[in-house]
């Protein structure tokens, strides 16, 4: 079976946008192949930078690190659906019938293009609690987000979807690709870290 493999993950590199506040990303080669006999690169992070995934831990008082989930919690068909010029995602009849349980449901706004501006951090949609609520209703997996976060301080979407045992897959780029793509799954698998989150690396599996 032909099948295509679209890359959903923003590059990690040193200095990398971080949310104000945030401690910079330090990458950084610290051995060279001509003076130490190979080359390695030392790396410095949060686990909320780039494309990463939220696990429950982060805002509520579940005790589990990302590495105890379950690798099926990471996985699953994927649904796209697109919000963009949407501020306010609501809840529409429609996601009845596209969205299925143990899906990975995908919003696609178009704000990837704007990634690492100042606006990018302060200006964003937000997720209505009446969709959040349907969608942990429906038992999905993942929420997955082309802009930094589902919701405004103090989280209350988040709150909603991982106590629910929802993941957060945030800052993903390339959605477009998946437009009128309706037979897709999406990979979004942690570091296997002991830490409440993880940089991941995000990929749509699509066949024909």
């Amino acid at each position: 079976m032909v099948m295509e493999l679209i890359d959903l993950s923003q590059k990690l590199y040193s200095n990398i946008p971080v949310f104000p506040g945030d401690d910079p990303v330090q990458l950084k080669q610290i051995r060279v192949l001509d003076n130490d006999g190979f080359n390695d690169y030392g790396l410095s992070t949060g686990m909320h930078v780039g494309t990463h995934i939220d696990g429950p831990q982060h805002t509520t008082s579940d005790t589990r690190m990302i590495s105890e989930l379950p690798l099926e919690m990471f996985t699953g068909k994927g649904v796209l659906i697109d919000v963009r010029w949407e501020m306010v995602i609501e809840f529409k009849e429609s996601y009845n019938t596209m969205i299925s349980p143990d899906s990975v449901v995908l919003f696609f706004s178009g704000l990837n293009i704007i990634y690492g501006t100042p606006q990018y951090f302060t200006n964003y949609p937000v997720i209505s609690e009446e969709l959040a609520r349907f969608l942990a209703n429906k038992h999905i997996k993942i929420v997955g987000i082309d802009w930094f976060s589902p919701d405004y301080p103090p989280y209350p979407i988040h709150d909603i979807f991982l106590k629910n045992n929802i993941l957060i897959l945030e800052n993903l780029t390339n959605l477009e690709q998946l437009l009128n793509k309706t037979n897709f799954e999406v990979f979004a698998f942690p570091l296997k870290i002991e830490a409440d989150s993880s940089i991941v690396r995000a990929v749509a599996r699509v066949f024909p």
